[in-house]
């Protein structure tokens, strides 16, 4: 892990930190997260289909602003103002939410905290990218994956702790998350440094700059397109543990054991990526998410849930900083916060068609065909991952 802090001081400084402000942000967010879903659905009566429709809604317009943010960190060659404000306003809503009484409310919040990841995520995963040394892209990102995910490991387990004595704070709870996302706020001010050598692009930055791409990125925004098409919120996955008759007071635990795959596997599977291809590891992790949406779409005993959060958490870890280290490493530096603002962009904007359409499958007929459909577009997009190693080569730099 040490191999990552090679360079000049403030670079590598900037992974450490921008780790540490994650691992802060994922503390403050996932003591909440996991007592959402049941909470719309239970307290505030929602049905699954507007469940997915506020999820996938919250997760589109995220995605709008990751590619806005992207596009002009780009342009202006800054990527430190965009972090600040994207930690910011996850970090002064969460007390808003103790004034919500109504599913509108919920909405509304849920649509301005996303605004927050939208805004900062490629404007920081360009400056990661910038700061790894020696291109060992996959290290950097499973790091910065790590530290995100002991966040969440940490904001479950408080949830859990709270709960189980103080089962009647849930409002408090929010002011509780204000905690650590005010210091991870603090810390994007204070330690994280500019990166002062992008280089100024040859063609003008525009939100065309896909037409500028390498051949092997372009491609590569077909799996991602027909995946995240099928990837439905997590929120099913809560709901589908809870109809298969899982205890509500197991909820955080179930998610613990996500979190704790996820952070525990993060690492490891960016440095595999350096070892073996990108491409070949974010194929594993779409199997690891196949195998999660078969073993969901058949009534099996409450118990399988166990499993399937594992293999839910093992996808994360082998898809989400594998694939911006394969943007990383593929395209022109100076377009790398533009790329991975698309990329994100597209995983996030199908956010809403595919929620809306897992959750009213579910409503409508039954959680098999939900899952079902999740599952028959992941094996379609590893179809196509497979035609990459074939069509490109699968660096490793």
């Amino acid at each position: 892990m040490f191999k990552l802090f090679k360079r000049k001081k403030n670079k590598q400084k900037n992974i450490f930190w921008l780790g540490l402000i994650s691992y802060f942000t994922d503390f403050s967010s996932e003591m909440l997260m996991p007592i959402l879903p049941i909470f719309f659905q239970d307290v505030l009566g929602i049905n699954k289909a507007f469940i997915g429709l506020i999820e996938g809604a919250a997760e589109s317009f995220s995605s709008f602003m990751k590619v806005i943010s992207g596009y002009i960190s780009d342009k202006i060659k800054k990527r430190k103002i965009f972090i600040i404000i994207g930690y910011a306003i996850p970090a002064f809503i969460k007390p808003v939410y103790i004034f919500a009484s109504t599913w509108w409310h919920i909405f509304i919040l849920r649509f301005i905290e996303r605004s927050g990841k939208g805004m900062r995520d490629p404007p920081r995963d360009a400056l990661i990218a910038a700061s790894a040394s020696g291109k060992r892209y996959g290290g950097a990102f499973g790091f910065h994956r790590m530290m995100d995910t002991l966040g969440a490991v940490t904001g479950v387990i408080a949830l859990a702790i709270i709960l189980h004595f103080f089962p009647d704070t849930l409002k408090p709870l929010f002011l509780i998350a204000f905690i650590p996302g005010i210091i991870s706020f603090t810390l994007a001010c204070t330690k994280v440094e500019e990166d002062k050598k992008i280089k100024k692009s040859k063609k003008e930055i525009n939100l065309r700059a896909i037409t500028h791409m390498p051949p092997a990125y372009k491609f590569f925004l077909i799996p991602t397109f027909i995946f995240a098409i099928g990837n439905m919120s997590y929120a099913f996955f809560i709901l589908r543990a809870e109809n298969l008759g899982l205890n509500l007071i197991y909820i955080p635990l179930v998610y613990l054991v996500y979190t704790m795959t996820y952070a525990a596997t993060a690492l490891p599977a960016g440095n595999l990526a350096d070892k073996i291809g990108r491409i070949t590891t974010l194929i594993l992790g779409n199997v690891f998410f196949l195998v999660a949406c078969v073993l969901f779409a058949i009534p099996l005993p409450a118990s399988i849930s166990w499993i399937v959060f594992v293999l839910y958490g093992l996808f994360y870890a082998f898809n989400v900083g594998v694939a911006k280290a394969y943007i990383s490493n593929t395209v022109p530096r100076e377009h790398t916060a533009t790329a991975i603002g698309i990329h994100n962009f597209i995983m996030g904007i199908c956010a809403l068609p595919a929620s809306l359409i897992v959750g009213s499958l579910w409503n409508w007929l039954d959680a098999t065909i939900a899952f079902g459909y999740s599952a028959t577009l992941t094996i379609v997009s590893i179809i196509f991952y497979i035609a990459m190693l074939f069509r490109f080569k699968d660096r490793v730099s």
